[in-house]
């Protein structure tokens, strides 16, 4: 399975690479986002068979899918992750 976050409104796009990915501003994440708006250990991301299991790290301003703001969710194909304000769009794609 090949999984990324395609940017909405940001640079950079995001690989699902890894079992578990750090997202923040920290320099130990695994994803760094350059924005005081998202926190230093923001969220972790974790790629699921179909989906991404997202969870929020006690984030000041939230993660959002589909506009909804969540603590613990599944994402799937399609659906639109909000880190504070850097939005992106979840692609998954079977590798043969």
């Amino acid at each position: 399975m090949f999984a990324r976050l395609v940017p909405l409104d940001t640079p950079d796009e995001i690989l699902l690479d890894r079992d578990v990915l750090l997202v923040g501003r920290a320099e130990r994440c695994g994803v760094r986002i350059a924005s005081l708006r998202v926190s230093r250990h923001h969220c972790c991301l974790s790629p699921r068979r179909g989906g991404v299991l997202v969870c929020d790290l006690g984030s000041t301003n939230g993660t959002w899918i589909n506009g909804r703001r969540v603590e613990q969710a599944v994402m799937y194909p399609g659906d639109v992750l909000a880190i504070a304000h850097c939005r992106y769009h979840l692609e998954i794609r079977r590798v043969e």
